[in-house]
């Protein structure tokens, strides 16, 4: 294990001090060290990667099936409403177009003229679902992506979060606060590398951030609670991330955790699971108290 304790910043995005880290070397560090990898590459692996982002543009182009499974609660835990589907998409590479090929729905999770009642089920809706036929969708960037609207800005710093962790996002506030590699925050974290097989089959790099100790129970100071990134030791594609993003305030409270998973179809990359448990209270919505999963199968 490579652990970095005490102190981790960036200068700038791409140029990070040695003089700032305190390093410390145990026994399953030696494959890192022995392939001449050094701090500011894994740092810069996780500040550049499009590896993740790329994964999820590719289901544009594919043909697959999910299943879709939502659950909403109310602040006693009890649940109050529900969500269960499995779709089809069809893609000739160009255009593509989705099919509901079951659903099941308790409670009140739609308003009576079928629209949903709750805005983290619109926010997967808007993400993963496609009405009527859609073509021509260009590869962007995410940094290029220029939102239209405010549901498509929300959907922008989902993304922010999603793929380019330690970034700063455009939220009041909070936005400082993500980046984690800057100065100020860093000394709020902890972060590891280790050498791990994930799901018995891919052997990756981790790389682990988490917060120290004496700053846990410090309401305001932080956003990002833990995030473990894994990349393929044969082509550095992130192959997995967890998350958990949380924050409690009289103004933004929040506690969201997520979990990302990939396979590989042919030469690409395509998410496989996506979960998520997560509650928040922010300003202009109603609080909700959510957990969905998402499965993809059949790529082809």
């Amino acid at each position: 294990m490579l652990f970095w304790g005490t102190q981790l910043f960036a200068q700038q995005k791409d140029t990070l001090n040695y003089e700032d880290f305190q390093i410390v070397f145990d026994l399953d560090v030696f494959e890192v060290t022995a392939s001449r990898f050094t701090v500011e590459d894994f740092v810069a692996l996780v500040q550049e990667d499009e590896s993740f982002y790329k994964a999820f543009q590719n289901i544009r182009f594919l043909s697959y099936e999910s299943s879709n499974v939502m659950d909403l609660f109310d602040k006693k835990e009890r649940k109050k409403a529900s969500f269960d589907n499995q779709i089809k998409q069809t893609s000739d590479g160009k255009c593509r177009q989705m099919q509901v090929l079951e659903e099941q729905v308790e409670g009140d999770f739609y308003k009576r003229n079928k629209k949903y009642r709750y805005y983290t089920a619109k926010m997967l809706d808007r993400l993963f679902f496609t009405h009527g036929t859609r073509c021509g969708d260009p590869y962007v960037k995410l940094e290029e992506v220029k939102p239209q609207s405010k549901m498509e800005q929300y959907i922008r710093e989902l993304k922010t979060l999603i793929f380019s962790p330690g970034e700063e996002v455009d939220v009041p506030m909070l936005g400082k606060k993500m980046a984690i590699f800057s100065p100020k925050m860093s000394r709020f974290y902890n972060f590891e590398i280790l050498s791990r097989t994930y799901q018995n089959e891919i052997d990756c790099y981790v790389f682990s951030v988490s917060l120290k100790p004496e700053f846990i129970k410090k309401e305001g100071k932080t956003v990002l609670k833990n995030l473990q990134t894994y990349f393929s030791k044969e082509d550095f594609q992130v192959v997995a991330r967890d998350y958990r993003l949380a924050y409690n305030t009289a103004i933004y409270d929040f506690d969201v955790t997520m979990k990302i998973e990939l396979g590989k179809f042919g030469q690409q990359y395509v998410p496989t699971l996506i979960q998520y448990d997560g509650n928040w209270d922010i300003p202009a919505r109603k609080p909700e108290i959510a957990k969905f999963e998402i499965e993809f199968w059949n790529y082809h």
